[in-house]
């Protein structure tokens, strides 16, 4: 490609052939209001980022929730500023791999990250993959939920067991409610328990080390040993747990994220959960990739997603919690009679030593170890 542009004379004739070669190629291809966008770090003129992004007309995110609870969210979006968006929903592991290799491939795909796995995001920051940007609305948030100019939260969402109320014994469903996970020893659980795996990226590891870091003179690994004898099935697949437990396939999970159960309990699934006021917590985070192929619609949702309209709109879809100045709870299971909402919400794991590079590696082996699972 560049050898062929060299060959020839730099004409106005020529350099309209060059731009026609790199566009084939995988070169930008962005317009000049689009790159403009795409150098910007603060937006000053929203009217103006409004008039690109709807030029650009799509809008790409890489996103670790799930589809049906973006779903509401992204529609408040397009309704509002005529921009359509297109989800491409990954576990947190494979999202960080795939942009990876994109990346690296000079042919990323991605708009927008999003993610609870916090390192990872940094990671990319490091590496200079992500664009820096600072949303008109980021003074809402607490300087410990955010890393300045990258990276701001969504949502929080507070861990928990769940169970479904028609085929779990009421007996059982009544310890569920008060002593969750001592509940899971039940006898009348064993083989119909269905655990997140903590490969699953930081969310799934997130419970156990819960329960061996914070409540480990009660739970901690001699627990898991006695969960393990419950011969629980294991998945990494976030889906498969709300539906198989839905179901009925599985009594109760370990997985039982408020965001996703409390929105199926609203809509008349035969599900409910509970958790011990020490529980962890996720904070899903978004960040733009430099490399964004819609900057300007990017840079949009980033200032949209960050407004208190935004969150409520967010929350209303996707459950859970937001941390910005002003934000009013909203989420569809808030008013239910057996909710309970975390007294104390772990956060912390998320940048905790013992469970980061070599340390993490050998919790997750000893994990696989109790459990039985190879490596």
């Amino acid at each position: 490609m560049t050898t062929l542009c060299r060959r020839r004379v730099l004409t106005a004739v020529a350099v309209a052939v060059c731009s026609a070669v790199l566009a084939a190629c995988g070169g930008s291809g962005l317009s000049a209001a689009s790159s403009k966008a795409a150098k910007q770090t603060s937006t000053t003129n929203l009217a103006a980022l409004v008039r690109t992004a709807r030029s650009e007309g799509t809008l790409t995110i890489y996103t670790a929730v799930q589809a049906d609870q973006m779903k509401g969210w992204t529609e408040a979006f397009t309704k509002k500023y005529g921009v359509k968006v297109k989800i491409l929903r990954l576990s947190s592991a494979t999202l960080g791999t795939t942009f990876q290799t994109q990346q690296q491939a000079g042919r990323n795909k991605a708009d927008l990250l999003e993610t609870s796995n916090l390192s990872q995001l940094q990671d990319f920051q490091k590496q200079k993959w992500l664009a820096e940007y600072t949303p008109q609305a980021a003074n809402l948030y607490p300087s410990d939920r955010v890393v300045a100019g990258y990276m701001y939260p969504l949502y929080q969402s507070n861990g928990g067991i769940a169970w479904n109320t028609k085929v779990t014994p009421a007996a059982v469903q009544q310890e569920l409610a008060t002593d969750p996970w001592n509940a899971l020893l039940d006898p009348a659980l064993k083989g119909k328990i269905v655990l997140i795996s903590p490969s699953n990226g930081g969310s799934g590891m997130a419970y156990y080390a819960n329960l061996v870091y914070n409540l480990g003179n009660q739970y901690g690994w001699p627990y898991l040993q006695k969960l393990a004898d419950q011969k629980p099935a294991i998945t990494d697949s976030i889906a498969s747990i709300s539906q198989q437990v839905s179901a009925g396939t599985y009594y109760a999970t370990n997985f039982g994220e408020e965001s996703i159960f409390g929105p199926l309990a609203v809509q008349g699934a035969p599900v409910r959960f509970s958790a011990l006021s020490r529980m962890n917590a996720t904070q899903f985070m978004q960040a733009i990739p430099k490399a964004a192929p819609h900057p300007a619609a990017a840079r949009l949702w980033s200032e949209w997603s960050a407004t208190v309209a935004g969150q409520e709109a967010m929350t209303k879809s996707a459950g859970g919690e937001s941390s910005a100045k002003g934000w009013t709870e909203n989420a569809s299971y808030a008013n239910e009679s057996w909710y309970k909402p975390v007294a104390q919400p772990w956060l912390d794991w998320r940048t905790d030593p013992r469970l980061q590079g070599d340390e993490l590696q050998a919790f997750l082996a000893k994990w696989n170890s109790v459990f039985g699972v190879s490596s």
